[in-house]
């Protein structure tokens, strides 16, 4: 393609020489710019790109026009150029960097969606740079997901690598992954490819979280994990160091805002950095960006490389693969390069189908069906934390033993382990092991004649596979990844423990000795329900233990299956008793979704939900007879079974210190543990810092006694107090499923002062986040125990927002009644809020007389995060009254407060407040720029219930300037919040604001829909300005229509 290269250079002190280099010219022609107007249009450039609804069109046509200028220097290029593509190459000085030249747009359309010439802006940084061999070959690809363990929301990482594999099968593509997420261990991988099969990677792919620091240099950092899985953040100077004299040809950083220059340009964007340390060029994203279109433009675009042709032709197909496919964000992929862009990666290897291993999930065949026993990539979820310690361990050790119960997906989890082991020869044996199968699946693979001499001969079996490891192999850098699944086979229950079968012992001592004497990288892979010990070279085999799904990856599954997708429609509470039936059993989760989908999709008579139930439960005695739990627990002595009932108390995994209060009755209590987590009787999970976790799976319930009555209600208290002090007073935050599990626990026990501590706490972090149900759940059950204030305080102001009015009084007047004196932060808050709701009842006085109260409280006792939030809804009133001067003058306040104090979400919420205020006074722009800052925090923050209220906001902005299209999507947005969270209020105000747009359109029926379902919500929740607005449009179309009665 040819290159249009586009230069600043300084001319004085106050101006700069643009300089434009085009093709087949040898001179630049240029131009003189103030340096001011440049300022003013980069200032104009951020004001109007970076924000929601950016009107792309109009920013792409000023970009094209400021840069064509008077030369017309861009439409010569283009009327010019010889062939079909043209490269428009803009300087990165001077902040030209921040605007987005993906959107040129000619006043026809866009520059990117053009044919004959194609036209692609890049950034370009100008250096000397050395070109690199092509070789006819496939497009090697290194592919690292991050995936730290507190960093939300999670990623469906498995897809993009899934999706990416899908769309490239055509193609000469080899993927690669890098399992750890980590930096450091992706430097010991990059070191080891290097030197031991090839010279580079075509391209590094990096995905995941990635952000900007707020405060100063604002610096741009991707989001990778620690060896132990923990959040870290990594900058361009970090992954730099990776690939020191060694960069790969493409550096694809698909995070957010990875392309974005911070501080308005003045500080470079990641990519650019990385640029800057020496890399040749970087793909990244300028804004925050959807998976889907994350995924969609990877895929694409390493299918064009890997089919020959050049970056710039790659990725404008791929620009223009995104138009196709509707993606709203496809502007926000960013080319930096230094030097001349890259041509061709490889060359295309003709037509010759690319010679791709088999998946390695083929390999797992069922004998007797041929149907495949694993999850497919595209259904793989999980298991990350296991995949990294497995590889981790497998190379310094014989093999893994992977145990665990049946179901749990232990030769899923191989499966993953293979495709991740490059260059290994794999012989998967399922089953039964004997010294004529291991032969044959060796013979069946060699090629060597030595080989198969070495396997007839009569030497003993390890020194037989001794020397066929040494002397026998089809190449000498032939490896063998042997996997012995469904390894229970070849046990048998001795003494209530599982030992090898005796004709077993020699044959898998042979293999792993010879293993050991040959020297070599050769591996075993065993999955077993059991973890069974050898009598030689038992250390040599690292033990990973598996036990259920749970937490995100446990949600990505239910994702993948429709029955509880939200794909079907059934009884409310049957996909619900299935979960809990299948209690994180992957297997049995998919036994239970076909039961369901086989089902009648909406059964109301009574007789259809017990039979679906009646089918669950056979299904649920299915799995417990396949796995042998029954005959299992028998052979075991009561005190073990005794320990395993009380353990049923605990429905995530614990350490042994919440285990051992409880067994402390329970002779060798320790010894028991070891023993059923042999059996698989007892799941052992293990976290980052390698602590076991064990759990008693739900599934042998049924079979174990837990104490009943009194007994039972004493045994959950002392497990609630025992988590509480572990999980809640000893470390510094517990996961939401700990402090859950902590109330389900107090909740049995009827411990009302740790049920009510943690409901408060709960339903706070719950309704930030818009999960209003779910806190007025906790509390409801809280309150079933105890009367609490605190509690009484959350589930009111919940009960507010879905618009449970009396319910909301009702509750508030409790807490008040209820709260000591002393608890002087918890009393103001509770004025504060029941100010909130006396407001929202337009109780005007009775509202600033609680502000009041709380105002006073708060100042008094410094409380100055609760100071911020009433001045800030005395000013909503001050606004609402029409004395706009006083509110802004108490948003103020609250700002300089929440700002001190780093209350961001606080912040959020007056920005959002204070654009009310401007768009009310015409002040549109402004308006705009505050929302934009609100939405960014809320984005940031997942504050959802504030991010919709500006969405609407921003809907009714647009609405009135006419721009009708951006007005409906906004509202859409924020519909799509307020239905899912229960905020009733905008939700009926989105409705009106909607059948306003649809009645000045025309569309009176859909006008009156909206404006009914707007009215029945105002009706309910006694919304009395809401309901008044409702019926006054109603009757503005009634009169129209004739229809005055």
């Amino acid at each position: 393609m040819q290159t249009i290269r586009i230069q600043l250079r300084e001319s004085t002190q106050e101006t700069v020489e643009l300089r434009y280099w085009l093709p087949q010219i040898k001179h630049y022609e240029s131009r003189r710019l103030e340096l001011a107007q440049i300022a003013d249009f980069l200032k104009q450039g951020e004001r109007d790109y970076y924000k929601l609804l950016p009107n792309l069109s109009g920013i792409g046509q000023q970009l094209f026009f400021w840069l064509d200028g008077d030369g017309r220097w861009l439409s010569r290029g283009i009327a010019n150029c010889r062939g079909e593509g043209l490269v428009i190459a803009i300087d990165t000085d001077k902040k030209l960097a921040h605007l987005p030249w993906e959107v040129l747009h000619n006043g026809e359309d866009f520059l990117v969606k053009r044919v004959n010439p194609v036209v692609l802006p890049l950034r370009w940084i100008e250096k000397e740079t050395e070109g690199f061999s092509v070789e006819a070959r496939q497009l090697r690809v290194l592919f690292m997901a991050t995936d730290p363990e507190d960093v939300q929301p999670k990623l469906e990482f498995e897809q993009e690598e899934a999706r990416i594999l899908a769309d490239t099968r055509d193609f000469a593509v080899d993927l690669r992954v890098e399992e750890s997420g980590c930096v450091s261990e992706l430097g010991k991988v990059w070191s080891r490819y290097f030197s031991q099969y090839f010279n580079d990677f075509d391209v590094f792919h990096l995905t995941g979280h990635a952000s900007i620091k707020d405060e100063a240099p604002y610096t741009p950092y991707f989001i990778t994990e620690t060896e132990i899985g923990e959040r870290h953040e990594t900058t361009a100077a970090e992954l730099a160091e990776v690939f020191r004299f060694r960069f790969p040809k493409l550096v694809f950083l698909s995070g957010c805002r990875t392309g974005q220059a911070p501080d308005k340009g003045a500080v470079p964007s990641m990519a650019e950095a990385l640029i800057a340390q020496g890399a040749r060029a970087v793909l990244s994203w300028g804004r925050p960006v959807e998976d889907r279109t994350a995924t969609a433009a990877a895929a694409h675009l390493y299918g064009k490389l890997a089919a020959g042709y050049e970056l710039a032709q790659a990725l404008a197909s791929t620009y223009q693969q995104l138009f196709k496919q509707n993606v709203r964000d496809w502007h926000l992929l960013r080319l930096y390069v230094q030097g001349e862009c890259p041509g061709a990666l490889v060359e295309v290897l003709g037509d010759v189908p690319p010679s791709a291993p088999e998946p390695a999930y083929q390999q797992f065949l069922d004998p007797d069906t041929q149907l495949v026993r694993v999850a497919k990539p595209s259904e793989f979820v999980g298991r990350r934390r296991t995949l990294q310690r497995c590889l981790k361990a497998i190379r310094t050790s014989l093999g893994v033993l992977i145990h665990g119960l049946g179901g749990v997906g232990k030769s899923t989890v191989t499966a993953r382990l293979l495709e991740r082991m490059v260059g290994y020869h794999r012989l998967v044996n399922f089953r039964q092991l004997d010294e004529d199968k291991l032969l044959k699946s060796l013979a069946e693979q060699c090629t060597s004649e030595r080989g198969h001499e070495i396997l007839n001969g009569k030497l003993p079996l390890m020194q037989r596979l001794t020397k066929f490891f040494t002397e026998g192999l089809n190449t000498k850098e032939q490896r063998f990844a042997f996997v012995l699944d469904d390894f229970e086979a070849n046990l048998e229950l001795r003494n209530g423990v599982y030992v090898l079968q005796p004709q077993v012992v020699d044959v898998l001592l042979a293999l792993l000795k010879a293993m050991q004497n040959s020297q070599l990288p050769h591996k075993v892979i065993i999955t077993c329900r059991y973890n069974f010990t050898l009598s030689e070279l038992n250390h040599r085999l690292y033990r990973e233990p598996l036990g259920a799904l749970g937490g995100a990856d446990l949600i990505k599954k239910y994702n993948r299956l429709d029955s509880f997708n939200g794909s079907w429609q059934f009884q409310p509470d049957l996909p619900e008793r299935a979960k809990q039936a299948a209690d994180g059993n992957p297997r049995l989760l998919e036994w239970l979704d076909k039961i369901l989908q086989n089902s009648p999709k909406s059964p109301d008579a009574e007789r259809g939900v017990e039979m679906i139930l009646q089918k669950m439960a056979e299904k649920e005695k299915e799995f417990r007879e396949d796995i042998l739990a029954q005959e299992l627990l028998k052979q075991q002595t009561p005190a073990l079974r005794l320990m395993l009932g009380k353990l049923l108390v605990y429905e995530l995994p614990v350490p042994l210190a919440a285990i051992s209060p409880i067994c402390e009755d329970i002779s060798s209590w320790e010894s028991h543990i070891q023993r059923a987590e042999i059996l698989g009787l007892l799941e052992v999970t293990l976290t980052n810092n390698k602590e076991r976790l064990y759990r008693v799976p739900r599934i042998l319930s049924p079979l174990l006694e837990f104490p009943e009555n009194s007994r039972g209600e004493e045994l959950y208290k002392q497990a609630a107090q025992i988590l509480y002090r572990l999980w809640w007073k000893e470390v510094e935050s517990a996961t939401e499923g700990q402090k859950l599990e902590i109330h389900r626990l107090a909740l049995l026990g009827k411990d009302g002062e740790i049920a009510a501590k943690v409901a408060s706490l709960s339903a706070n972090r719950l309704w930030n986040q818009g999960r209003f149900r779910e806190a007025i759940n906790l509390c409801k059950s809280t309150l079933e125990i105890t009367k609490n204030h605190s509690v009484l305080r959350q589930i009111a102001y919940c009960e507010h927002q879905i618009g449970e009015v009396d319910q909301a009084l009702n509750y508030y007047q409790q807490a008040l009644n209820l709260c000591p004196a002393e608890d002087e932060q918890e009393l103001a808050s509770i004025y504060h809020y029941f100010g909130m709701l006396k407001y929202y009842k337009g109780e005007v006085d009775q509202a600033i007389a609680l502000y009041n109260q709380s105002l006073e409280i708060t100042e008094r006792i410094g409380y100055v995060q609760g100071k911020a939030a009433t001045l800030h809804e005395l000013g909503r009133i001050y606004a609402d009254k029409g004395e706009v001067d006083q509110a802004i003058a108490l948003y103020n306040q609250s700002l300089e407060i929440t700002e001190r104090i780093g209350d961001v979400q606080g912040k959020a919420s007056t920005l959002h407040d204070l654009g009310y205020i401007y768009a009310n006074k015409g002040e549109v722009d402004q308006a705009i720029a505050l929302y934009n800052q609100s939405l960014e925090i809320t984005e940031r923050i997942r504050d959802v219930q504030t991010k919709a209220a500006t969405l609407h906001c921003l809907g009714i902005i647009y609405a009135n300037k006419g721009e009708v299209e951006q007005a409906i999507a906004l509202y859409n947005q924020s519909l799509e919040i307020t239905e899912r969270i229960g905020d009733s209020r905008i939700k009926a105000a989105t409705l009106r604001r909607l059948g306003m747009i649809y009645a000045n359109k025309g569309e009176v029926e859909q006008a009156i829909a909206l404006y009914n379902q707007s009215l029945e919500i105002t009706e309910r929740i006694r919304d009395v300005r809401g309901k008044a607005s409702a019926l006054h449009r109603l009757r503005m179309i009634y009169v129209d229509k004739g229809e005055v009665e």
